[in-house]
């Protein structure tokens, strides 16, 4: 049980941090508050504004950082309610919601970092920080799910 605590505190730490860096996005290329190239470390690699404005930052017209803003605030939301929650049953079911979601997360994760190395060519710093986000999550289900089980 005290396991289990734990690796839910992870979980809500993780979805904060790439809740975290796709706000810096939003708030950097959507609204304006924050410099666009305040992220642009070394342009010739690290350049977050080349990745966000590639041809390939959007799907379906909408920028892949409003996918992680839901993604991540779900992951926050429904970690929340695994830990507050009393019932088992329920336990177990937003712990497979979680351990779904961060498969699907992971997977599109891949294919991003996949874009910015081979298709783009640079890297977004918030990006990969999100990309580190949702494989710590999927980590962290994996492990709930078989080493710590209910």
């Amino acid at each position: 049980m005290r396991n289990q605590k734990i690796l839910d505190y992870i979980t809500v730490f993780f979805g904060f941090l790439g809740l975290g860096a796709m706000l810096y996005l939003f708030l950097s290329f959507t609204l304006n508050v924050i410099s666009k190239n305040s992220c642009d470390i070394i342009s010739s690699v690290i350049n977050c504004s080349k990745v966000v404005t590639s041809n390939y930052s959007t799907l379906f017209g909408v920028d892949w950082y409003y996918y992680g803003i839901a993604f991540f605030s779900v992951i926050i939301v429904l970690s929340v309610f695994r830990l507050i929650d009393k019932k088992e049953k329920r336990k177990k079911m937003f712990t497979t919601v979680i351990l779904i979601l961060s498969t699907f997360g992971a997977g599109i994760a891949c294919y991003l970092i996949y874009v910015e190395l081979f298709l783009v060519h640079h890297i977004c710093i918030l990006c990969t920080t999100g990309h580190i986000a949702i494989f710590s999550l999927l980590l962290l289900s994996v492990l709930r799910a078989t080493k710590f089980k209910d």
